[in-house]
């Protein structure tokens, strides 16, 4: 099966790569979590409420930006491929 075919049939899932840099992420996630969790301890129903609408708000706006940045690659992928393939290799 080609690469396009893969795609297509759901062989290849781009959002589900495996991710560079995990000992990273990790670190990341771990601090991340008990910042969130020291912040919430001081804050009031309201503003708990209020939180939870701007981690939404936020991870709506990562995933458009994911989208966008997916996009945005493989169409310079897609341009690059067009000028590689219309390449002149006659050294004449």
């Amino acid at each position: 099966m080609t690469t396009l075919e893969n795609l297509y049939y759901g062989n290849i899932q781009p959002n589900e790569r495996t991710a560079r840099n995990i000992d990273r992420l990790r670190h990341l996630e771990k601090l991340s979590s008990r910042n969130e969790e020291e912040l919430l301890s001081t804050l009031t129903d309201k503003q708990k409420e209020t939180f939870e609408k701007y981690k939404d708000c936020n991870n709506e706006l990562l995933g458009v930006t994911e989208v966008n940045a997916f996009v945005e690659g493989f169409t310079l992928a897609m341009k690059i491929m067009v000028e590689v393939g219309n390449v002149n290799y006659d050294t004449e």
